[in-house]
């Protein structure tokens, strides 16, 4: 039987729309972790300010946006299919702005403070749930996961420049908060503003004649589960992505542990250098291969080592820990995503991200938390629980069996491809 070739037409300004969406993603993440490298001094900034036995400022700020992303990641769904996308970015971009302006103009006052964070937690959950919804109506099929995947780098890139700035501002200055915070938000306000001005809400013409199915999530979050394999990968991917996090967010108590005197973000360097090497090769590897296991559990197996190396005590010994640690738990992040797609087959794969993105944010919150309250000889023991946490990871690999469904991109999606002829 003759297949009918569909022409469809993309238009240029999909890129332009892209570049829209990264910048949401990079101002609101941007604001998320911007004290986090320098937590020794910000704690110390606020210290008269907020008396809760276990959470100090840096905990309690990185805490709350996570906490909102979880309480209204799927509600936000509801909103955006309601009011529209384009409306819905004019929304988070205003929340980004009025947040990160807040925070700056009433740095001061800690209360004030944590108000701008759950704006900004609030934009960013209307950011991440309107990814693929957006980058479906705009690119074609061929060009989708390429896009997904630059949004998702964005999330690195905002890591990365908080971890290497915020340490150059605070400590070579004494109101180096205060300019901080004030880069930051110039810098988020802009990407936010341009984003406003820039977004749209659909092509003119669709840009492919492959029809996505509506997100039923419930059903597909119940079907997703039914699958032991999936389950498995889903927890444990979670797992891995919240300790990353925790690393993150406490990397400057660590710093302080293992003796390093300024909080010059060099722990934190280490990882995300070693780690986006790695999470470029051995996703490539894997796709190489046509093995998915092996080099998971590679990623886990690395992860447990690295993470018990930073209970050396000595600074080069941890420093290795660090690359191991961020090449490991980096590298496991594309690997794992596409995993659960595949051993998802036939479930609707904006599901199954929204699923990964969901559990991840929530089991961010949990260890967070649980390391945040054992307060006594807190420095000491994270990451140990850190490296148990991961060992336990580790083992559940070893119940996920191999994608029985490997295929790259293109591949997976080569019928619907060959009957789009693409004009540009």
């Amino acid at each position: 039987m003759m297949k009918t070739m569909r022409s469809v037409r993309v238009y240029r300004y999909r890129w332009v729309v892209l570049i829209s969406l990264i910048n949401l993603v990079l101002a609101g993440s941007l604001q998320w972790l911007n004290f986090a490298p320098v937590g020794r001094i910000v704690n110390a900034y606020y210290r008269d300010q907020i008396h809760l036995r276990f959470f100090n400022p840096v905990d309690l700020l990185s805490l709350t946006y996570l906490v909102v992303y979880v309480l209204f990641s799927i509600p936000s769904g509801w909103v955006i299919r309601k009011l529209g996308m384009r409306i819905t970015c004019w929304i988070s971009s205003g929340l980004i702005i009025f947040g990160a302006m807040t925070k700056t103009l009433y740095l001061t006052s800690f209360k004030t403070v944590l108000f701008g964070q759950i704006l900004l937690g609030l934009a960013q959950t209307f950011t991440l749930t309107g990814i693929t919804e957006m980058t479906s109506r705009w690119f074609p099929i061929r060009e989708r996961g390429m896009a997904v995947g630059i949004i998702q780098a964005s999330q690195y890139l905002s890591l990365a420049l908080v971890m290497v700035l915020s340490p150059l501002f605070v400590v070579r200055s004494q109101k180096g908060i205060e300019q901080l915070m004030r880069m930051w938000a110039m810098i988020s306000i802009i990407l936010a503003a341009v984003s406003a001005v820039l977004v749209r809400e659909r092509p003119p013409t669709p840009s492919s004649t492959f029809k996505q199915e509506e997100l039923q999530f419930g059903h597909a979050f119940r079907l997703a589960f039914s699958r032991r394999s999936l389950r498995i990968l889903i927890i444990e991917f979670a797992t891995s992505w919240a300790v990353l996090m925790t690393v993150f967010i406490k990397i400057d108590e660590i710093s302080e542990f293992l003796g390093f005197v300024d909080s010059n973000g060099i722990l934190a360097v280490t990882m995300l250098l070693f780690g986006m090497v790695s999470a470029v090769v051995i996703p490539a590897l894997s796709d190489r291969f046509r093995k998915r296991k092996v080099f998971y559990i590679l990623c886990a197996l690395t992860a447990v080592p690295g993470s018990l190396l930073l209970l050396s005590g000595d600074i080069t010994v941890a420093l290795v820990g660090a690359a191991i640690l961020g090449g490991g738990l980096l590298a496991s992040i594309p690997i794992g995503s596409q995993y659960a797609t595949e051993l998802g087959h036939g479930i609707n794969e904006k599901v199954i991200q929204a699923i990964l993105q969901f559990f991840s944010q929530l089991a961010t919150v949990v260890i967070l938390f649980v390391t945040t309250i054992i307060k006594e000889r807190y420095q000491l023991v994270l990451p140990a629980i850190l490296a148990t946490i991961l060992l336990g990871s580790l083992v559940a690999t070893f119940f996920i069996k191999e994608s029985e469904v490997i295929v790259t991109e293109d591949e997976r999606l080569k019928a619907l491809i060959d009957l789009e002829n693409v004009q540009h």
